[in-house]
């Protein structure tokens, strides 16, 4: 989709930069599609027939079988939170990634990785991972985007809320604000400021949301209250909608299953 929008005009791309970011969020991974048409329309969650990527200088590029199913393998991994996994599975991705005749699949190798080293600790590799991401040619929003999850994930807490403002300044949309508020929440919350986590999330359109949710319930969790906790988490890991290749219901999910 990314490529896609920078052929439209700033309205629709403003539409589809809220759509893809607010609500069923970030692709993670290649989807099946046969056109462009079809692929702004495909719902989320729908299962990958041909993984098709579309670039600016040479339009559809079908992926080699083998490098989409190590790509589809590891992206299961990370849903799962099955990190360690993930993160050889994203590396041998990498080392076969000149099989598929493009870097795009090197870019969401590491998003994966990134993420995958951001929940299991490993924050100096995560850093590394991000900056091959934001390295990619993109649209400034989906960048900015990219480069708020990029700080929230690796603790650079004053690096994540100028950048949030930054976000915040330019889409005062109800979408956006909820983009915001989530993100606040979730950099409050690995600050270990439950407090402020709880706080920005009341300020959110709806917090009722997967990664809302996942942070309530973390928080939940250190204050005491179990059962809501619990109950808070298996909202999150039995949501319908639930797509393996968002990233926002990817970080969902992993915060959520930190909550015992």
């Amino acid at each position: 989709m990314r490529s896609l929008l920078r052929r439209w005009s700033p309205a629709v791309v403003t539409l589809f930069v809220a759509i893809e970011l607010l609500t069923v969020a970030r692709v993670a991974a290649p989807q099946g599609a046969t056109t462009a048409a079809d692929a702004s329309v495909k719902p989320a969650g729908a299962p990958v027939t041909r993984a098709v990527v579309r670039t600016a200088s040479n339009g559809d590029v079908a992926l080699r079988a083998s490098a989409t199913s190590r790509l589809e393998s590891a992206q299961r991994l990370l849903f799962d939170a099955r990190y360690a996994d993930a993160i050889s599975a994203f590396g041998t991705t990498l080392e076969h990634r000149s099989a598929a005749g493009t870097d795009t699949v090197a870019t969401w190798a590491h998003h994966g990785m990134a993420i995958a080293e951001a929940f299991s600790g490993q924050i100096s590799r995560a850093r590394a991972d991000y900056e091959n991401v934001l390295r990619a040619p993109n649209t400034p929003t989906f960048a900015l985007a990219d480069s708020i999850e990029a700080a929230v994930l690796t603790r650079q807490h004053a690096t994540a809320k100028a950048l949030l403002d930054r976000f915040a300044d330019a889409h005062g949309s109800v979408l956006a604000q909820q983009y915001v508020h989530s993100f606040r929440a979730l950099d409050r919350l690995f600050a270990s400021d439950c407090a402020g986590a709880v706080a920005e999330l009341k300020r959110a359109p709806d917090d009722g949301r997967p990664l809302p949710q996942a942070i309530r319930g973390a928080c939940a969790a250190r204050a005491g209250h179990h059962a809501q906790a619990l109950l808070l988490r298996d909202s999150v890991l039995t949501h319908p909608l639930a797509d393996p290749n968002s990233w926002p219901m990817v970080i969902a999910r992993g915060v959520a299953m930190r909550v015992r």
